[in-house]
């Protein structure tokens, strides 16, 4: 099966709804930018698309081995960021309730450096390509880069706490 498509949606899509989220965090800027640990959060929500929409973009160019590192690098950016963004929020009212989402993306993105690590895991026990198994992790990145933003965005502001 050919990526090539998906991928190519895929990145223009990404960077479409990071430029939704710079939007949205605009109507709330004095609120969500005010302290380190909001603007960490909110930098962890703008990496679910950012770090989709590179590594799509990374699958168009790499050939060989080059996506796989292009992929576990993505991994372990998301589960550092994830785990840091996560833990600054502990500390926020406001941010308290996406938290628990939050850190979803952790073993999400784990299984992304996994499968970029040892890809065959993915051919011989569900008889997939691995660059289809990321693409679905891709997805899954991205929808939780959606609803942790819509959360942020109809949540109760500082000033309602």
């Amino acid at each position: 099966m050919d990526t090539t498509a998906f991928y190519a949606a895929s990145s223009g899509l990404c960077f479409t709804l990071l430029g939704f989220w710079w939007v949205v965090v605009q109507f709330r800027h004095a609120e969500l930018t005010a302290d380190r640990e909001t603007r960490r959060f909110i930098f962890l929500v703008s990496l679910h698309f950012v770090v989709p929409g590179v590594v799509s973009l990374a699958s168009l160019l790499a050939t060989g081995p080059m996506w796989r590192i292009a992929f576990g690098l993505a991994g372990i950016t998301g589960v550092i960021a994830a785990i840091g963004g996560t833990r600054a929020s502990a500390a926020h009212p406001v941010l308290a309730d996406v938290r628990r989402w939050a850190w979803l993306g952790i073993p999400i993105y784990a299984l992304v450096t996994g499968i970029a690590l040892v890809p065959d895991v993915v051919r011989k026990s569900l008889g997939l390509e691995p660059l289809q198994v990321e693409g679905l992790l891709l997805l899954a990145i991205l929808l939780l880069g959606i609803l942790l933003a819509w959360t942020v965005f109809t949540g109760a502001r500082q000033s309602d706490t």
